[in-house]
């Protein structure tokens, strides 16, 4: 059981942290174009990262709570991505 709560807590951990990460990294402006891409890779993955785990965690029948969470991790990712390949 201590595993299963481990993990929880890992995908929880995952979940959170995901979209604020990707939304960090779109404030590092960088002139190499080599760094540039490296973030932008980042950036893709981490959003990756958090709207499959919401998305996942929106299909499953779970609370209300969690399914909020999910959310707005979908939400913050998806925000990292528009600001990081809007026009300008």
């Amino acid at each position: 059981m201590e595993s299963l709560a481990l993990l929880v807590t890992i995908i929880f951990i995952v979940l959170i942290l995901s979209g604020p990460l990707a939304i960090g990294l779109t404030f590092v402006k960088t002139t190499k174009r080599s760094t540039n891409t490296l973030r932008r890779i980042f950036i893709c993955q981490f959003s990756a990262i958090g709207i499959g785990l919401g998305v996942m965690l929106l299909l499953q029948g779970i609370p209300v709570g969690t399914k909020l969470l999910a959310l707005s991790a979908i939400a913050v990712s998806a925000y990292a991505l528009k600001r990081e390949f809007k026009r300008k």
